[in-house]
């Protein structure tokens, strides 16, 4: 050190001792080579923490530092850990001397060690923050499949409680009609020797008819279930209304013609759908059956059917009984209050118009009705006239 710069420190000696007692980046302390502590900073008690100073020094350790010999000074340069084997440690940058008896140790922070540690926590806290962002989605997501699963739970329930409802309804319709026929057949049994022919027509006629849409309900019954197990089979094609209309119009002209009841045809020549031909058979039937049941005596019902060009719309128009208001947005549900008896006093489940519901949803087509109570229905649904490309 030259003759000024001896000056300069001589000049600055006791405060930049005091800077060098009070630092906590420029560790110093000399040890004598038996491991007692001469002198000791604020930076490195910090490190020695609650061990004995010369224990601390994990790596190199002070017995090794103790008995180098070499003729320099220097007898380390690296990094000195600091602790014990059971926490955390901490290392600086240091050179450690060694002159007789005495070892001294110097070091701090490496500024190139500051710089990475630096990168290194500026990396952890971006991916911590990416970390949170990632968690609140997820949180957010959760929370909307949460309310997903809350109302489709909901859905469940409400479904399983009216179809409880809907089935104790079935049992109900088919439990009357059964009993009226085991009924008037032991009443033949045991009296048709004594009865007279017109009274055993009008038994025969009775249990004809009552068996007759017995079967009715328990073929819907049959489809609703193959549909609600997904074992229903859907082949669709191209039909003409009229080949609809030809495989069922003998048994339904048989059923209006007991009520005195006739069918205006009101049908383009070209009306046709691209649809599975029995399941709208089944809408049709159902249509027309509820037209006749709510219709009364010596009436009519239309049966229409016009097309666009890419849509066929069927009407089945009654002026029977009609619909109350409160009622009409109810028909097409289980358990929704539909069952209502025909202007005969004709029993029924409601299951035709939810069987109806479903056949036309499965073919992307509409259903829907309008009705004027004591004058009369219209039950309408529309469907593709060809294959969409």
């Amino acid at each position: 050190m030259g003759n000024k710069q001896e000056q300069y420190f001589e000049n600055w000696k006791e405060e930049i001792q005091a800077s060098i007692m009070g630092s906590n980046t420029v560790a110093i302390a000399i040890f004598k080579t038996n491991g007692d502590l001469l002198f000791a900073n604020s930076a490195i008690k910090t490190l020695f923490g609650d061990l004995e100073p010369s224990k601390s020094l994990l790596n190199p350790p002070f017995e090794k530092l103790a008995t180098i010999q070499q003729q320099e000074a220097l007898i380390y340069k690296g990094y000195l850990t600091f602790g014990d084997y059971s926490s955390v440690n901490s290392s600086i940058m240091s050179e450690i001397y060694k002159k007789g008896d005495h070892i001294l140790i110097t070091g701090g922070v490496d500024a190139g060690q500051l710089m990475h540690q630096n990168i290194m926590m500026h990396n952890l806290n971006r991916e911590i923050n990416k970390l949170q962002r990632q968690l609140i989605k997820e949180k957010h997501s959760l929370e909307i499949t949460l309310n997903q699963l809350n109302e489709v739970n909901r859905e469940l329930n409400l479904a399983n409680a009216t179809k409880d409802k809907f089935f104790s309804l079935i049992a109900h319709d088919l439990k009357n009609p059964f009993n009226s026929l085991i009924g008037f057949s032991d009443l033949l049994l045991q009296n048709l020797s004594i009865m007279d022919p017109k009274s055993v027509t009008d038994m025969v006629s009775y249990i004809n008819n009552t068996s007759k849409s017995t079967f009715l309900l328990l073929e819907d019954l049959l489809l609703w279930s193959k549909s609600q197990l997904g074992r229903l089979s859907f082949n669709p094609q191209e039909v003409l209304f009229t080949n609809l209309w030809n495989d069922i119009s003998e048994n339904l002209s048989l059923l209006a013609l007991k009520k005195g009841i006739s069918f205006n045809m009101n049908i383009d020549c070209n009306s046709s759908f691209y649809c599975d031909k029995d399941m709208i058979k089944t809408v049709l039937r159902n249509l027309v059956t509820n037209a006749i049941k709510f219709s009364h005596e010596n009436t009519h019902i239309g049966i229409n059917a016009h097309c666009s060009q890419s849509l066929t719309t069927v009407e089945v128009k009654d002026s029977g009984v009609g619909i109350e208001p409160s009622r009409i947005d109810t028909i097409w549900q289980i358990g929704g209050k539909n069952s209502t008896p025909g202007t005969n006093n004709e029993s029924g489940s409601g299951l035709g118009l939810v069987l109806c519901k479903e056949f036309i949803d499965l073919h992307n087509g509409q259903i829907w009705a309008e009705s004027t109570l004591n004058q009369g229905s219209s039950f309408f649904f529309t469907l593709p006239k060809k294959q969409s490309d």
